[in-house]
C-alpha cells in the first residue's frame, strides 16, 4: 500500500478531506507530514486547539500496523483525487472527497442510481427485478447498501454478470446491516464495487446519510426512484438530481399507500418520467432491449481509452469529430481505437458517419 497507508492514518485521526486538499495540494509526502505532526504545524493549518489535541492524542494511540490489518484483510485499496481511477463525475461534487476507499474496481462507465425508502412490498420487489435486470446490461447499477431494495438491486444485476457499484455510508470493513454480509462478499467474487469514503473505524450515524445520497446523485447518469414517501432520504438524492439536471424517471402505485406518495408527486409534476418497464428508460438512449445482449463479462479492452469511447457510445451516437472533443483527443488517434473496436464488433458505423455501440 506504500505512503499512502499514512494518508489512511490520518484520515483515521479525522483531518478531514477539506485539510487533506490543503495539505498535500502541491506534494504525495504523507509519511513525512505523518512524522512531523506538531503542534506549529497543524496551526499552520488553522486548526483549532481542541482539534490539535485530538489529533496528537489518536497518534499516539492509533497504530499502523492496526489500520494497515484492516485494510488488507479486504483489500481495500486507497484512491485519491491524484489517481487516474479516480471518476470523473465524482470530481464534479462540490465538496470533492480527496479520498475514498475502494474494494475490487472501478470505473467511469455510465451508471444509473436505483433508490427508495426501506422498506418494500413485493409490488415493488417484482419492478426492481423487471426494471434492473435488463437496464444493468447497459449501465451500472448503483445503490446505497442497505436491506430490501438496495439488496434486490444488487443482487438481480449480479445474476446477469453485470457491474454493479455499492456506496457505503461508514467505513468499507463495516458490515451494516450485518444480514447484508453475504451480499458483501458475493460482490467481492462477482462484477462490482464498493466504496466509502469515511475513516477507518467510521461507525453508522445519521450525518452520513446525505453524504453517501450525494455521492450516488453525482456518480450516476440517471436516477430511477422505485418506492418513497414523503420525509424520505430518497428524496435527498431525487431532489439533487433534479438540481443537478440528471434524468429522473420514477416508478408509479397505488395512490392510497403512503410508499407511492412521493414517486406518483414526481410523475404528476413532470419531474420525473413514468416507468412501467426497462424500454421506458432505453429508449432515453436509443437503445432497445430487443437488441441482442453484448456479454459485458467477456468484453477486453486494450487499453483504458478504448472503455472509454465504448462507454460514451453506450450513451449516444457520435461521430469521430465530436469524441474527439468530448474525450479531449486528436482525431487521428480516436479514430484509429475506433477501428480497432468495430473490428472486435462492439461498436459499428451508422448514418451519418456516426458511431454506436453494436
Amino acid at each position: 500500500m506504500d505512503e499512502k497507508i499514512y494518508l489512511a492514518m490520518l484520515h483515521a485521526m479525522w483531518i478531514n478531506h477539506k485539510k487533506l486538499h490543503i495539505i498535500f495540494a502541491d506534494n504525495d509526502d504523507y509519511k513525512i507530514f505523518y512524522d512531523s505532526l506538531s503542534v506549529d504545524i497543524l496551526k499552520w493549518y488553522d486548526f483549532s486547539d481542541k482539534q490539535i489535541e485530538y489529533i496528537l492524542t489518536e497518534k499516539k494511540s492509533v497504530k499502523i500496523t492496526d489500520i494497515q490489518s484492516k485494510l488488507l484483510s479486504r483489500n481495500v485499496e486507497l484512491v485519491t483525487i491524484k489517481d487516474d481511477k479516480y471518476p470523473e463525475s465524482m470530481k464534479q461534487l462540490p465538496n470533492i472527497p480527496f479520498l475514498f476507499y475502494l474494494r475490487w474496481a472501478i470505473d467511469n462507465s455510465p451508471k444509473f442510481s436505483v433508490v427508495w425508502s426501506r422498506k418494500i412490498t413485493s409490488y415493488w420487489e417484482k419492478a426492481i427485478e423487471s426494471i434492473v435486470s435488463e437496464v444493468s446490461d447497459y449501465f451500472t447499477i448503483v445503490s446505497w447498501w442497505a436491506t430490501w431494495c438496495d439488496t434486490k438491486a444488487h443482487d438481480v444485476t449480479m445474476k446477469r454478470w453485470n457491474k454493479t457499484l455499492s456506496v457505503i455510508w461508514t467505513w468499507i470493513d463495516i458490515d451494516y446491516p450485518v444480514s447484508n454480509k453475504k451480499l458483501y462478499d458475493e460482490i467481492s467474487i462477482s462484477w462490482g464495487w464498493v466504496i466509502s469514503i469515511f475513516p477507518v473505524g467510521e461507525v453508522w450515524n445519521a450525518y452520513n446519510f446525505p453524504i453517501r445520497n450525494e455521492i450516488v446523485a453525482w456518480l450516476s447518469v440517471w436516477v430511477l426512484v422505485v418506492e418513497a414517501k414523503n420525509k424520505s432520504w430518497t428524496l435527498i438524492t431525487s431532489n439533487l438530481a433534479l438540481d443537478l439536471w440528471k434524468d429522473l424517471f420514477a416508478v408509479p402505485w397505488d395512490f392510497f399507500r403512503l410508499n407511492s406518495e412521493w414517486c406518483n408527486d414526481l410523475i404528476k409534476k413532470w419531474f420525473a418520467k413514468l416507468v412501467t418497464n426497462s424500454d421506458d428508460i432505453l429508449q432515453e438512449y436509443n437503445i432497445s432491449s430487443k437488441n441482442i445482449k453484448i456479454d459485458r463479462k467477456n468484453i477486453f479492452f486494450d487499453d483504458i481509452l478504448e472503455e472509454k469511447l465504448y462507454n460514451i457510445l453506450i450513451l449516444e451516437s457520435l461521430s469521430v469529430d465530436e469524441l474527439s472533443i468530448k474525450i479531449s483527443l486528436d482525431v487521428s488517434t480516436t479514430s484509429f481505437k475506433l477501428s480497432l473496436l468495430e473490428i472486435k464488433k462492439l461498436i459499428k458505423k451508422t448514418y451519418g458517419w456516426k458511431y454506436e455501440v453494436n
